[in-house]
């Protein structure tokens, strides 16, 4: 009799626990809505973005306007916009995230990062010292604070800033070259000059202090020590930051290589690519039927090299979302990137066949075409996506590089010019192709890929190959060229 009472009552107990818990989550659900919406940034012009990224971006815009994973989705979104210097995105997505999660000091230290970038010095240092409250023991909040601090005269609340910093980093030559400039400040040469002069000597490779014990040097008559620092500080190499894992971690985003070389840790962007897996794969999982969350998934398994993996998640996407072109690119793509060019034409036909006005694809199958071997068909098509989107960056490169290939340097030049203007940043791969082409011999191409960056890019680069050039075509005894590269010389150092 008692096991006939004790089984509803246990399963009442069940029903009710369960019950709380669904409460809970649609009460913190209910909470967070309006903190979310108004913390999701309208989507940016994205044009300049690699395509990855920019998929990524839409779909966790997407995801954090569903509330799903508003957290996750959130910081997707902050860290892309923070890396790649989108600071009122940023900013935007970061007070959200502050206001859902309070007691997370990294919100307010990127938010100190971000008032920093607009020239917000007041909500630069709120941000701070609010970083200082949730996380006291992280040595570059006292450090920015410090530096922010001295910016504003105010001297004594430094000092103890960088005191702070090397109670925490002992030794640390930043801190020791803060307390130096403010004895500095207050006077007391003797003192900075001794300080200094320590720096130089347990951090060598600390540019900064020569710099500054070479102005010290100067001032009091020394001009040989003065010398001697200025020599040091040029031997040091290039001025590096104090490390700060939280802001190394965020710019890992970045799609600028610059940055990414400069972070020091190519392993940090893999794992940041690996933490980020999760999140996509639950967002097809909760919205099967959003193009974007598949794409995103699929650009994300490129990233990570993992063609296999994407080809399988794109197949899955379109099956459930057939109305997304974009998916149709991507696994154009991932085919190439498994050696599958002849399925990617396919692929990439039957979706210009589904969106023939979406010039991406038109773009991705011409350059498919020109890497088998059939550029002549390439040209056309390239031509087509260029006239459906003329601000396609892709569509202008492609077809430059195959009307390079094709011999058609006057045409190449337009349309690599075009491409060139649209993303400078490519300015890097054209001076890699000219130099190519150097070792090569090709010196109408090389003379085509000078010429493009001498009117687009004009700079060191293009000076020292007009210069290279003009060397190689006069030991192939090339009249024409020496002539073209000569009269290029004369306009590159202009």
């Amino acid at each position: 009799m008692r096991k006939i009472t004790l089984i509803p009552l246990g399963t009442a107990v069940v029903i009710l626990v369960a019950g709380a818990v669904f409460g809970w989550h649609r009460w913190t659900k209910w909470r967070q809505a309006p903190i979310v919406r108004a913390a999701v940034p309208p989507i940016p012009e994205l044009a300049a973005w690699p395509r990855e990224y920019a998929s990524r971006v839409r779909a966790a815009t997407a995801a954090a306007n569903r509330l799903e994973q508003p957290v996750a989705a959130l910081s997707e979104l902050a860290h892309f916009y923070h890396a790649n210097d989108y600071c009122r995105e940023s900013q935007q997505a970061e007070l959200g995230l502050q206001a859902l999660e309070p007691k997370n000091a990294q919100w307010t230290y990127l938010l100190a990062d971000t008032c920093e970038k607009l020239s917000d010095r007041e909500g630069q240092r709120a941000f701070l010292e609010e970083t200082l409250r949730l996380a006291p023991y992280y040595p570059p909040t006292r450090l920015k604070l410090a530096e922010l601090l001295l910016k504003q005269g105010r001297p004594d609340e430094a000092r103890v800033q960088y005191e702070w910093r090397l109670m925490l980093v002992p030794n640390d030559p930043y801190g020791r070259f803060g307390l130096a400039r403010i004895a500095l400040q207050r006077g007391d040469r003797a003192g900075a000059r001794k300080a200094l002069e320590a720096i130089v000597r347990d951090h060598p490779d600390y540019p900064a202090a020569h710099n500054l014990l070479s102005e010290v040097y100067a001032t009091t008559g020394d001009a040989a020590r003065a010398d001697e620092q200025r020599s040091l500080s040029g031997a040091t190499g290039e001025w590096r930051g104090a490390d700060d894992p939280w802001l190394a971690k965020v710019y890992s985003w970045s799609f600028d290589p610059y940055r990414l070389e400069n972070s020091g840790d190519t392993g940090l962007r893999a794992r940041r690519l690996e933490s980020s897996l999760p999140f996509y794969e639950e967002a097809v999982r909760l919205a099967p039927g959003d193009g974007l969350a598949w794409d995103a998934l699929g650009c994300l398994y490129l990233q990570l090299n993992r063609p296999d993996s994407a080809v399988k998640t794109l197949e899955a996407g379109l099956s459930r979302a057939p109305a997304n072109g974009a998916l149709y690119a991507t696994l154009g793509q991932a085919l190439r990137r498994q050696g599958q060019v002849s399925r990617a034409i396919e692929v990439l036909q039957r979706g210009i066949s589904a969106f023939p006005n979406l010039a991406v694809l038109r773009c991705d199958l011409g350059a498919t075409m020109a890497e088998n071997g059939r550029r002549a068909e390439a040209v056309a098509v390239l031509r087509e996506a260029v006239r459906l989107q003329p601000d396609l960056h892709e569509a202008h490169w492609e077809l430059g590089l195959c009307l390079l290939r094709l011999g058609q340097a006057s045409d190449a030049g337009a349309s690599l010019g075009r491409a060139l203007d649209l993303r400078p940043r490519s300015a890097d791969a054209l001076v890699a192709l000219a130099q190519k082409a150097l070792d090569a011999g090709q010196l109408d191409q090389a003379g085509c890929c000078i010429h493009v960056l001498a009117e687009h890019c004009p700079g060191i680069p293009a000076q020292q190959l007009a210069e290279r050039a003009l060397a190689v075509a006069r030991l192939a005894g090339d009249a024409k060229s020496v002539a073209d590269f000569e009269l290029l010389q004369t306009r590159t150092r202009k």
